[in-house]
């Protein structure tokens, strides 16, 4: 398709691997010069001078984190296509063009997968490989509703378009699930290609491997951005269930008792519902804050319009006050104590409690949406050069 093809390694002290991978990356890319393979350098040994004398180019940066290194890397890309993977030869760059025809089919976003390929022995610890590895895949898919088999394989391509669009902003590990997490949210177009993962050629402890701790602060930072990017699994649909659930109790219970259903659970329905209404709001502005498309907040927009917010929002607090006023009155009229006993009447002053805090959760919310609305509206046409952003 006569694209160009940028290959990002970041590299930290692999004067031992680095000249190998880099004379595979030109055998990969058909030593075509219009090509490049571009080395992000964090180390202080001899990997740079090295990997430039075999053609690469080589940008030397601050040890900042994995992540960070292909953050960097943005401004020097020149390629159309952009394929990432690992300095310590356990990718085959050679073997890349199962990836570039994916991306000359239209695909946008390409990830390797080692469990749908070939795995050398002992090149992962079983720690990994039966253990980490499935399980975040498996959390991962649950939360996103997704079907990738292999989230942590570090060799992957994209279309730089995509690459960019991203804004990655995870400085370490976990920027491979935030990746992911992104082309879902962009809405890529995406597919899978198997690959041969390999053992260090020199032997070397792979960085993510070394110390006891270190495997489980990589799966705990991409636990973290699983859940910070996927924030609307935890709110939107569970927040609609309570709030369903908790509401029927209430307003069941409006005019009074029903068999052994009384006040207590009452009030567990009021507290049920108010924390379902929250997380129903708090996914909203979840699900408008991960959507590039803009669609999710145009859509609620129009649900929660402002001027029929706050005539709702209004409307409800009327009604709570109404509905309250029996207990108020007692209230006030026994010197600010209740007398004892529940009468049937003090039933409605709970739903009317309800629609008070439902009134001012759903004025505060619409007021947060549209705000929201704003922010999103000024940064699009201030960062809108037709790469960054596609309306």
């Amino acid at each position: 398709m006569n694209k160009s093809i940028t290959i990002i390694i970041p590299c930290l002290n692999e004067e031992k691997n680095i000249g190998e991978v880099v004379r595979d990356c030109w055998v990969g890319l058909k030593n075509d010069k219009k090509n490049q393979v571009l080395i992000m350098d964090s180390g202080n040994d001899k990997s740079a001078e090295i990997a430039a004398g075999l053609g690469a180019d080589v940008v030397k940066v601050p040890k900042a984190g994995l992540g960070q290194a292909y953050i960097d890397s943005i401004p020097y890309i020149k390629g159309d296509y952009v394929v990432m993977g690992d300095a310590d030869g356990t990718y085959d760059f050679k073997e890349i063009d199962p990836f570039i025809k994916k991306l000359d089919k239209g695909y946008e976003f390409v990830m390797g997968t080692r469990t749908k390929g070939w795995i050398e022995k002992g090149s992962r610890p079983a720690l990994h490989q039966y253990f980490g590895a499935p399980i975040t895949n498996w959390i991962f898919n649950l939360v996103y509703g997704s079907k990738f088999s292999d989230i942590h394989c570090g060799l992957r391509a994209m279309t730089r378009d995509a690459f960019e669009r991203m804004r990655l902003q995870s400085t370490h590990w976990e920027y491979a699930s935030e990746m992911i997490i992104k082309s879902m949210h962009l809405r890529l177009r995406t597919t899978e290609v198997p690959i041969k993962f390999y053992k260090d050629r020199h032997g070397r402890v792979p960085h993510l491997q070394t110390g006891f701790l270190t495997p489980w602060f990589s799966g705990w930072i991409s636990l973290k951005a699983m859940f910070i990017f996927g924030a609307n699994f935890f709110l939107y649909r569970p927040g609609i269930l309570m709030m369903i659930v908790g509401f029927l109790a209430v307003m069941a219970l409006t005019l009074g008792p029903i068999g052994r259903f009384s006040m207590h659970f009452m009030l567990l329905g009021l507290t049920i519902a108010i924390l379902g209404f929250v997380a129903f709001t708090m996914g909203i502005l979840a699900s408008s804050l991960y959507d590039y498309s803009d669609k999710n907040i145009k859509k609620w927009l129009k649900v929660f319009e402002y001027n029929r917010s706050v005539i709702v929002s209004l409307v409800l607090f009327i009604a709570g006050i109404f509905l309250t006023y029996p207990l108020l009155k007692d209230y006030f009229q026994n010197n600010f104590a209740l007398p004892f006993g529940i009468k049937n009447e003090y039933y409605s002053s709970v739903t009317g409690l309800l629609f008070i805090i439902v009134s001012f959760v759903n004025f505060t919310f619409s007021l947060l949406l549209h705000a929201l609305d704003k922010r999103l509206t000024s940064e699009n046409i201030k960062r809108n050069d037709g790469k960054l952003y596609k309306k």
